[in-house]
């Protein structure tokens, strides 16, 4: 039986900060590194959806490197 990802608010605030220029596959990436847990590409896309964060439609702005993803700091760890 699986369960359901208890997000942080910290976390929340990492999507919330960063969702724009970059895609979910890397948000996704950055933020399973930072926490050492399996966060999965659905699993962005579904908490933006729970929080009414729509990405823009058509091609893809320029995106940053997963290593200058902004408050990558303010994550915190918590097991």
């Amino acid at each position: 039986m699986s369960s359901y990802k208890k997000w942080t608010e910290a976390e929340i605030n990492f999507i919330k900060d960063n969702h724009q220029n970059t895609p979910d596959e890397h948000l996704a990436a950055k933020l399973s590194q930072i926490t050492n847990e399996n966060i999965t590409t659905a699993m962005i896309r579904r908490q933006r959806r729970k929080l009414k964060i729509k990405k823009d439609r058509g091609r893809p702005h320029k995106f940053k490197k997963t290593e200058e993803i902004k408050s990558e700091e303010t994550v915190s760890v918590t097991n």
